[in-house]
């Protein structure tokens, strides 16, 4: 399968393969794609043409180190995983990888890292000495659902590729978990009560790109529910005229100010968890 098989006719295809044809594949790449089997797809493809021991078009896929990256047993080929019960790559195993990439390559000419699981900020902020000052013959190919859970410093040191720009049915399914997770807090902030508001907010935790498109519909929603405040229509769905009927305008008002906070703290890669938290005793705030 080659790299065009993967990620098809694109602008980001031809790009790469005039990079793999002047040999000037960059160090740092970055994989981006809502469909992460895709991104891995296309991250171990480049995996072997950087293994790759042949002269002409890489990867032959004939060569032995095109035969073992295939098999997932090259051993110049590093596949970084989580070793705590974090759910993300640290700073220990960035460590790890740093102090690796210094040795040489065991078989092929060139040594490759993949990392497919979300990084804390720690491990993006390690990551980033080694990408500004790379060891001859190394490559880091990142894969991510989307680039906005990379730091700004670690994109600006790499190439990013996205692959999923043209794929419609990736911003629908995203636009429906948004929309679903969105009404599930409307619909949980007039109840008034501890646990479910805070079970539902921190799903905002677990991914920034859904996290931005639910603050936005939210902002929306309450921002409606304030017009129905004021001049009652009773044609809004039933989460807009519960918060309507339940909240006072301070509170709507509040809710606005701190969803918009909220994006803001999101621009700037703040920590994910700490957000959802931080929200949640906001909106609780913002009920009394």
């Amino acid at each position: 399968m080659s790299l065009k098989d993967i990620i098809g006719d694109s602008e980001v295809c031809r790009q790469i393969e005039a990079l793999m044809d002047n040999r000037r594949l960059p160090h740092a790449v970055i994989f981006e794609s809502r469909d992460s089997i895709k991104a891995k797809a296309a991250a171990k493809e480049l995996a072997k043409i950087s293994v790759c021991s042949s002269e002409g078009k890489r990867p032959c896929g004939k060569c032995i180190n095109c035969i073992k990256a295939e098999k997932d047993i090259h051993p110049d080929i590093y596949k970084v995983k989580i070793t705590d019960k974090k759910q993300a790559v640290g700073v220990g195993e960035i460590r790890e990888l740093i102090s690796d990439c210094y040795i040489k390559p065991n078989e092929a000419s060139a040594k490759v890292y993949i990392i497919s699981d979300k990084m804390t900020a720690e491990a993006q902020n390690a990551l980033l000495k080694i990408l500004e000052e790379p060891p001859q013959n190394v490559r880091f190919i990142i894969t991510c659902e989307s680039s906005t859970v990379v730091l700004k410093t670690v994109l600006s040191r790499s190439s990013l590729y996205k692959l999923s720009e043209d794929n419609k049915r990736a911003a629908d399914e995203l636009d429906k978990k948004a929309e679903e997770l969105a009404v599930e807090i409307a619909n949980v902030i007039p109840q008034n009560t501890e646990m479910p508001l805070l079970t539902t907010v921190s799903k905002l935790g677990k991914d920034k790109a859904l996290a931005q498109k639910v603050l936005e519909k939210l902002s929306v929603y309450f921002s409606i529910a304030l017009e129905e405040k004021f001049i009652p229509t009773g044609k809004q769905p039933p989460y807009i005229r519960e918060l309507a009927r339940v909240l006072r305008k301070k509170s709507l008002v509040s809710l606005i100010d701190v969803t918009a906070q909220a994006q803001k703290m999101l621009s700037q890669n703040c920590n994910m968890n700490l957000l959802a938290t931080w929200y949640c005793a906001k909106i609780r705030q913002s009920r009394h």
